[in-house]
């Protein structure tokens, strides 16, 4: 056995030294896992500004192509919400070829609340996506809207009461949580913690600071907000990202609120290929280019992922040394520490996760998941730079 202090140790400190620092780097990293947790306990504890006031009425805005299924499955959670004073428009493409528009009129009969309107022909420059929201939007009789789409179904007879409660006078927009349904695939498993991944970062920033993006199956906008910034005026063009680019653009600290409530959180129930969740993902990546203030969010994330690589490494080199050099005191505490840190932040990831409705992850599990992500990010971006930029755009002829 080589004596640690005697021999080597400036290799030795190099590496034990390296391993620490990478330690306390993903400690100070991780603890944001937990973020969405503690916004959720502590309205809880102190009880939410979202409880006082009496709640506006509401116009629920849905895009629908080619969406009968989900629509059938899907819009009578929302027109049978427990609610006073909310219409539902949904917005069919011209080009749907399904039976979508004969479902919706048979509907209609039994829900005076309901309408659609039919996306008019012959857009050739403005993006379908957009031409559809603007659409309703303009359509809608209400000044608060909820943006969804037909693939997603509230959890609550309770979700539009929920979301209203966070409409105050000086609030501009409300976010909120959804996820894919847990039918027990891998590929599925791994979409819906990418996804809670995700969420668990950048909705606690939106509540600490501005929000940096959304999910846009579930966004309370002002229809005033909208029109008083010319709705999608200078991306009219991109396919993707039209809710998102929206909040991201208008969205303040003081304007900005996140309903984490059980009752608020919305599912996808269809079973989205796998290929399309990837082309999202990319279609996410050209998205961003048009964001503002994006900065902060981007470098916190990105240190974030950054030490968790750097960690496993510091580990794997740390563990590696130590049983070369025989240091088997070192080598158990760089383990023990790694099992330390790895516990902390399961049990910090497990309560966000707890906050927003989704099951709790074991910590190999989690370990696993954290690195997957690490991988679906390199190959989403991977993936998008092998794309010609020309397939995010609608083409003008």
């Amino acid at each position: 056995m080589m004596p640690f202090f005697t021999t080597g140790w400036l290799p030795d400190g190099a590496v034990y030294g390296s391993f620490v620092l990478a330690w306390a780097a993903h400690f100070l990293a991780a603890h944001a896992y937990g973020a969405l947790g503690r916004l959720s306990a502590g309205r809880r504890k102190t009880g939410s500004k979202a409880e006082a006031g009496s709640v506006p009425p509401v116009s629920v805005i849905i895009p629908a192509h080619d969406a009968t299924e989900s629509l059938r499955r899907n819009l009578p959670a929302i027109l049978e919400q427990d609610y006073a004073g909310f219409e539902v428009i949904v917005v069919v493409d011209d080009t749907t070829s399904d039976a979508t528009g004969d479902l919706l009129k048979t509907l209609e009969l039994r829900y005076p609340h309901l309408r659609h309107t039919i996306l008019p022909p012959g857009s050739r420059h403005v993006s379908r996506s957009r031409l559809a929201l603007s659409v309703g939007i303009k359509s809608a009789a209400h000044d608060w809207l909820l943006l969804t789409e037909a693939a997603y179904r509230p959890d609550s007879p309770l979700w539009l009461a929920t979301m209203a409660r966070h409409f105050h006078p000086g609030t501009q927009m409300v976010l909120g949580y959804a996820n894919r349904m847990r039918d027990g695939g891998r590929a599925s498993r791994g979409i819906i913690f990418h996804d809670l991944f995700q969420q668990v970062h950048y909705l606690p920033w939106a509540a600490a600071h501005r929000a940096y993006r959304c999910n846009p199956a579930h966004v309370a906008y002002r229809k005033s907000l909208f029109m008083g910034h010319n709705g999608f005026a200078g991306d009219v063009r991109l396919n993707g990202g039209a809710v998102e680019i929206l909040v991201n653009r208008h969205s303040r600290k003081d304007n900005t609120e996140v309903a984490l409530e059980a009752e608020a959180r919305l599912t996808r129930t269809d079973d989205e290929p796998v290929r399309t969740w990837r082309m999202e993902g990319e279609a996410y990546l050209e998205t961003r280019r048009h964001f503002v203030h994006t900065s902060g969010y981007r470098l916190a994330y990105g240190l974030r992922q950054a030490s968790v690589c750097l960690f496993g490494l510091a580990t794997l080199a740390a563990v590696a040394w130590a049983l070369w050099r025989g240091h088997w005191i070192c080598a158990a505490a760089v383990v023990l520490l790694f099992v330390l840190l790895s516990v902390c932040k399961t049990v910090w990831f497990n309560r966000s996760a707890r906050a927003v409705g989704e099951k709790p992850y074991h910590v190999p599990v989690l370990l696993w998941r954290e690195s997957g992500t690490l991988l679906r990010d390199f190959r989403t971006w991977v993936g998008y730079h092998a794309r010609p930029r020309s397939r995010f755009y609608r083409k003008a002829f």
